[in-house]
């Protein structure tokens, strides 16, 4: 079975939170520190391409499946983008590009031991250039 963390609001990454897409249960404060913890390893390598400011505002989302030693089970999949307008549309892959980055640079990702349950952990990244907490 796999865990479910919760929203989380960071700078660039605007939210990290595990989903096992069929169950869902209590966060616990063991969930929110792990959350935060794989957001913070991820967003020290986060590069932005080099793009128009206004292609900044594209938020984009992945799905990450962490295997028990903390390195991707596959590549990260989009899930979805927003902030993508016909100006900044040609932009919107190199975004997705630099998360997917992020994710495989900073392997393998520290998973705390009390969550270890043997399986995957699934985790989505939510990469905003623009935000700033």
């Amino acid at each position: 079975m796999k865990a479910v963390l919760p929203m989380l609001a960071l700078p660039l990454l605007l939210s990290a939170c595990a989903s096992p897409m069929s169950r869902i249960r209590a966060q616990s404060p063991a969930d929110l520190r792990t959350s935060a913890d794989i957001a913070q390893q991820v967003r020290r390598c986060y590069r932005a391409p080099r793009i128009p400011s206004a292609a900044r505002a594209i938020v984009t989302r992945l799905l990450v499946r962490y295997g028990p030693d903390g390195v991707p089970v596959g590549l990260p999949l989009l899930v979805w983008q927003q902030g993508v307008t016909p100006q900044t549309q040609p932009f919107a892959v190199r975004m997705s590009e630099a998360a997917r980055l992020a994710v495989i640079h900073c392997s393998p990702v520290r998973l705390p031991a009390e969550t270890d349950n043997g399986g995957t952990r699934d985790f989505y990244l939510t990469f905003s250039p623009t935000i700033r907490v």
